[in-house]
């Protein structure tokens, strides 16, 4: 339990410096993974209007960046699983809904406490492919988004969140 309140106290103070760091938009997520079990996140989101193109889809183009922290059975063993994924989205046209469609870096890490054996952990890299909505949730944000990742944590995740500041896409 203290190790859980650890990395809940550096996912505070992530999700605060994105905030301080003039983030767009920033805020947290849950999320679950079909290999690491359930997780909690921050996030931050930085338009790039009109810089990859004047016109068309990569005109409203933003980065999302996420830090998720996974707590996976691992057979009675300490074990985290933290991922990584700065990404490149593009709004989608979809009548009424705020949809989006990305890809970007993911960066995963495992750790595993073996108590007497010492500790092991393994960092991969490898890309993430993302799609979402947007949409608005009382005077917030919210965004629910599926990704795949592959070469490095080599799972599907599903993340529901709440974003401040910014109007968002």
């Amino acid at each position: 339990m203290k190790k859980l309140s650890a990395w809940l106290s550096v996912l505070a103070l992530c999700t605060f410096a994105a905030g301080n760091a003039q983030a767009q938009r920033f805020g947290g997520q849950v999320s679950w993974g079909s290999d690491s079990d359930i997780g909690v996140g921050a996030r931050a989101e930085f338009d790039l209007t009109n810089t990859l193109s004047q016109q068309g889809p990569l005109s409203n183009a933003f980065i999302i960046t996420q830090l998720d922290v996974y707590f996976p059975d691992c057979g009675g063993a300490d074990c985290t699983w933290m991922e990584f994924n700065p990404s490149l989205a593009v709004p989608v046209p979809a009548g009424t809904l705020n949809a989006y469609l990305g890809a970007g870096l993911n960066i995963a890490r495992i750790s595993v406490d073996l108590g007497t054996f010492g500790n092991q952990s393994n960092t991969e890299i490898g890309i993430n492919l993302l799609g979402g909505l947007k949409f608005p949730l009382g005077g917030l944000s919210a965004f629910s988004e599926a990704r795949l990742s592959l070469g490095g944590g080599e799972q599907f995740a599903v993340s529901f969140g709440l974003l401040f500041g910014g109007s968002g896409q």
